[in-house]
């Protein structure tokens, strides 16, 4: 659509603050995790990456939406080591037992090492950070809020189609970018009113594949850094690159049915 109404970017508006006080409460559950952390890590994590694009809508990814993102990273190590080893157990390779004990072994100690509650200290500090985020919110100026909504969707909508245009390169880089920008424009239509803008159904299974290859990016990487190379796991490694391969063909095929990555 060209243009929002007020009501409409009002509502937006606080749909956002919502997000952010939920944010809140669920950062404020970590003190009394009932030994869930990695789960609740995760939501929040999950919770994080859609409020960045939903305050990409209001032009806000270089202040609050990196606000966001510092909670993100600094709690990644409990989920990265959860996603590690369950990206390692669909991975389901065993042709060399040693290797893929040692490997899957490993993997499971870091997830219980990681299950550990943050300090409250950790915790105050991303408090702070959401707050922050949503004093900039609230402190919008009223002009010109419906030109500038249409402006960041318009905006996030152009990067998701440019990122996804690159990815028959095969380069690294731009499946991770594509994901990133997937995730934020579906991230900020999930603030919008109900009815004012969707995106193609195929989107979110597009969004699933590139959150996969990048978990087994992930692990490759992580595999590689603890001595798993080509000379010592040549078969692992072989492994690794035929399910990113295949992986990286079902994105290219579901881009190419996509009838449109634009929103409607």
């Amino acid at each position: 659509m060209d243009s929002f109404e007020s009501t409409a970017t009002a509502q937006t508006l606080v749909h956002l603050a919502g997000g952010c006080e939920t944010m809140k409460r669920l950062l404020s559950g970590l003190l009394d995790s009932k030994g869930k952390v990695a789960e609740e890590i995760h939501a929040i994590r999950k919770l994080g990456k859609s409020l960045r694009g939903g305050l990409a809508l209001f032009r806000l990814e270089k202040s609050s939406a990196l606000e966001i993102q510092a909670i993100g990273r600094l709690l990644s190590n409990s989920r990265d080591a959860v996603s590690r080893l369950n990206t390692w157990n669909k991975l389901a390779w065993k042709k060399d037992p040693a290797v893929s004990i040692a490997i899957g072994l490993l993997l499971e100690q870091q997830t219980h090492s990681a299950a550990r509650r943050p300090p409250p200290e950790t915790i105050d500090w991303c408090l702070n950070r959401v707050d922050s985020a949503l004093a900039e919110l609230k402190g919008l100026p009223g002009a010109n809020l419906e030109g500038l909504l249409t402006k960041g969707l318009g905006k996030l909508r152009k990067r998701a189609l440019k990122r996804c245009g690159k990815l028959g390169l095969r380069s690294e880089e731009d499946f991770h970018e594509a994901r990133k920008a997937v995730k934020a424009l579906l991230g900020a239509t999930g603030f919008l009113p109900e009815g004012m803008a969707t995106a193609d159904p195929q989107f979110d299974c597009l969004a699933e594949l590139l959150g996969d290859e990048n978990d087994l990016a992930t692990l490759s990487l992580w595999l590689k850094q603890h001595g798993f190379t080509n000379r010592f796991a040549p078969d692992l490694r072989r492994a690794l690159d035929e399910a990113r391969t295949k992986l990286q063909r079902r994105i290219m095929k579901n881009v190419d049915q996509l009838s449109s990555l634009a929103l409607e």
